[in-house]
């Protein structure tokens, strides 16, 4: 069994790796401090989803050390590209692999935890769709740390201008919805990433995520939070985008009544 003092001391384990790192200024701080306070929120918002998905308590603890790791590589990919854009950079995932294997990061666990469903987890949250495997754990998992995640990135958005980095621009008055990306919610699919090209594109690229959640609870916690609607507000209105936006919050209410 994970007790609370195990993941307290991952968790402290976790403060020592990002408080022993070296950060040359305010800029890169600012990235870091982002990664951080992102990190505690996923897992903030792992249990919500976990518990309320009725999970066993030693499946919630692995949940949140699951969540705790997934973007553990997202430091050192700033650090050294100054971006967070795997296409111009790594896959922060497969480094996040590379540096927990370096810390022995969860070797006081050993015997307690399933290393391997971590790993799989850790990687799966960093594809396009989950690579299925005949491991239903694996799968579930991997399904709870995308969703968490998700969760907290829109989250991210109702504060911040953020894409690969922390954007300081004006942005337009006037915005036209791109045809792709209206099309992708008019069909019920994730917005293509090479639609994006604007903020505001991606606002609604991350938007459509939607698509691509996995439990009840995961709406329900969205709903509360009113995250799409502040998301929403943020971009100039247009007819297509009022049709985006009756499109999304009827899907997330019919999603969250399961």
């Amino acid at each position: 069994m994970i007790s609370t003092d195990d993941f307290r001391m991952l968790v402290q384990q976790f403060k020592n790796y990002t408080g022993s790192l070296m950060i040359p200024d305010q800029y890169m701080q600012d990235h870091i401090d982002l990664k951080v306070r992102h990190t505690y929120d996923v897992i903030g918002n792992i249990r919500i989803i976990a518990k309320d998905s009725g999970l066993p308590e030693n499946d919630i603890q692995l949940a949140k050390i699951i969540a705790l790791v997934h973007d553990i590589g997202r430091f050192q990919q700033f650090l050294t590209y100054g971006t967070f854009d795997d296409s111009l950079s790594v896959n922060h995932a497969e480094l996040g692999i590379r540096v927990l294997e370096e810390l022995k990061f969860l070797r006081i666990l050993s015997g307690k935890i399933d290393t391997e469903l971590i790993r799989q987890s850790v990687l799966n949250h960093n594809t396009p769709r989950i690579i299925i495997t005949p491991d239903e754990r694996v799968t579930l998992f991997s399904k709870l740390l995308r969703d968490a995640d998700k969760v907290d990135i829109w989250r991210l958005m109702t504060i911040k201008d953020v894409v690969f980095k922390i954007l300081d621009q004006v942005q337009p008055d006037q915005y036209i919805v791109p045809e792709g990306i209206h099309h992708s919610f008019m069909n019920g699919i994730t917005v293509p990433s090479y639609l994006a090209e604007s903020l505001n594109d991606y606002r609604l690229l991350r938007l459509s995520w939607m698509y691509d959640m996995n439990f009840p609870a995961t709406f329900r916690l969205l709903i509360r939070k009113n995250y799409a609607s502040v998301i929403l507000s943020r971009i100039p209105p247009s007819e297509q985008l009022n049709e985006i936006s009756r499109i999304i919050q009827a899907f997330m209410h019919r999603m969250a009544n399961g």
